[in-house]
């Protein structure tokens, strides 16, 4: 055993393990192989490659371990980077519209704003212009004259009406109705804008009745 040993660490440079030197040992007897022949040089060189290769599966086995984890940790970044983005897209859309929802919502309250101050300051310049007609000539102003209503109030309102202003108060209040439609249907069904749309439709239908 001593010269395989020696041998084979003066051709390969390292002592055998006790698994190699039992292999030589069990080809030299089941091939009755001298100590001196030549063939034992061959053998312990093919006794050291297949030591050697035998290793290779297990590193192999251990690299592709390496890389398969390195490859998930890569694809979990990836998927978390992607998540992310889409996160943030889907927020910013989600912000512009409702900015664009919320613009909608305060152009229509513009709109109705100004609807209703249009119509005051119709209704304010009829009752300076009847005053002022009374005022000049001493009698009733020609649109006030045959009122079909009863009640004062109805009365005051039917003259203002029919004054050579009244009729923009119908004319404003289907641009007000018409810029809501077009604007933002869903609008519609919120209460505040339906009291506005009743009341500008309620006054421009009795206006157009006081006329007529």
């Amino acid at each position: 055993m001593d010269d395989i040993e020696s041998s084979f660490k003066e051709l390969l440079g390292r002592q055998p393990s006790e698994k190699e030197v039992e292999r030589l040992y069990r080809v030299k007897n089941a091939l009755n192989i001298r100590d001196n022949d030549a063939i034992w040089m061959i053998l312990m060189a093919f006794e050291s490659y297949d030591t050697l290769y035998s290793k290779y599966p297990g590193i192999i086995a251990g690299q592709v371990d390496v890389v398969i984890e390195k490859q998930r940790e890569l694809i979990a970044e990836i998927v978390d980077a992607e998540s992310k983005k889409a996160l943030s897209t889907l927020s910013a859309a989600v912000a512009q519209t409702s900015q664009l929802v919320a613009a909608r919502v305060a152009d229509t309250a513009r709109w109705h704003a100004w609807g209703w101050v249009c119509i005051g300051l119709i209704l304010f310049g009829s009752l300076c212009l009847t005053a002022g007609y009374i005022l000049a000539s001493g009698n009733m102003p020609f649109w006030a004259s045959a009122p079909r209503q009863d009640n004062p109030f109805s009365i005051v309102i039917s003259i203002l009406m029919r004054a050579p202003v009244g009729w923009l108060v119908p004319l404003i209040g289907s641009g007000v109705f018409i810029v809501t439609l077009v604007s933002n249907r869903q609008l519609l069904k919120k209460p505040p804008v339906i009291i506005s749309l009743v009341g500008m439709t309620t006054l421009s239908v009795f206006c157009i009745h006081s006329i007529v």
